[in-house]
């Protein structure tokens, strides 16, 4: 029987270790497992379309598809998994004590696209009565290159 040739790039986290080590092989696939860092990852397959099948950001997917771009679907797989709340962080001597504190404030984030950011921008927005945070963005898919 002929198998179907994918290459799949996406982080090596616990939950894809099973094929990248080949414990666990998709019946019908023969699977070459790229273990790359995302931002790599999501840079390659954003810029040259260079895999059958990657990780993407939450973030660039739902921009892109707000801008009618269709080049990719999303499937409801999540191989990364970690709780996002606690990436926020404070200087000790700041006054801000809980998420209603934070409306209003500048805010940086890594990356205007970076997922990670979403979740807890949600949760200030809904704490806050419906205000986000402000951060300053710059879009890195519309900058010139």
């Amino acid at each position: 029987m002929h198998k179907l040739q994918l290459t799949l790039a996406c982080g090596g986290y616990d939950r894809t270790q099973p094929l990248i080590d080949g414990r666990v092989r998709p019946e019908g696939v023969d699977l070459t497992f790229l273990p790359l860092r995302p931002g790599e990852t999501f840079w390659r397959m954003l810029n040259h379309g260079e895999f059958d099948v990657s990780e993407m950001s939450l973030s660039s997917y739902t921009i892109l598809r707000s801008e009618g771009d269709t080049r990719f679907i999303a499937i409801p797989v999540f191989p990364s998994r970690v709780f996002r709340h606690s990436a926020v962080y404070v200087r000790a001597d700041s006054p801000i004590e809980i998420p209603e504190d934070l409306k209003g404030k500048r805010v940086g984030v890594g990356d205007y696209q970076m997922t990670a950011a979403v979740i807890p921008n949600a949760r200030v927005r809904r704490q806050a009565g419906g205000h986000r945070m402000g951060h300053r963005q710059t879009d890195p898919l519309h900058q010139a290159a």
